[in-house]
């Protein structure tokens, strides 16, 4: 399997993840693919956002953020950059899909196809939520200039 229990056996159930388990490493139990990488977003969302590490499942370990900012000019040219990065996301799309997908995705594309979506369209907000919020607005003195449709 790729999860092991709180015990570190190996298992195929996914209510073992949730018991205090953990997911393998890209390979599974032989695998080391991804091991410094989650050791590093651990050390970075938990111990330098001062939020520790989990080892407790049920404690504020489970929501540190790390952002990282890089100014990519400081590494190579701007323009050679966004050219490979094209290309690579270009090689990406062209991948032939999984059985049972229409297309291959990279990361951070479905919440951006959202975001054009929903400038399109708007956002669907439900009427109870809507008069709430428009009630809070009114009571803070903020002025709106969206509408309810």
């Amino acid at each position: 399997g790729w999860i092991v229990d709180k015990d570190g056996n190996p298992t195929t159930d996914p209510n073992d993840y949730y018991s205090g388990g953990a997911i393998l490493p890209v390979g599974g139990d032989q695998g080391h693919k991804g091991y410094a990488l989650s050791f590093m977003v651990e050390v970075f969302s938990g111990l330098l956002t001062g939020l520790g590490f989990g080892i407790d499942p049920e404690a504020r370990h489970n929501d540190g953020v790390f952002i990282a900012a890089f100014n990519l000019e400081h590494f190579r040219p701007l323009e050679e950059f966004k050219k490979e990065m094209g290309e690579f996301v270009e090689y990406i799309k062209d991948s032939p899909p999984a059985a049972g997908f229409k297309e291959v995705l990279y990361p951070g594309e479905i919440e951006w196809k959202n975001e054009q979506t929903r400038r399109r369209d708007g956002i669907f907000v439900e009427d109870e939520t809507w008069a709430q919020l428009s009630d809070l607005m009114e009571s803070l003195n903020v002025e709106r200039e969206v509408g309810k449709p």
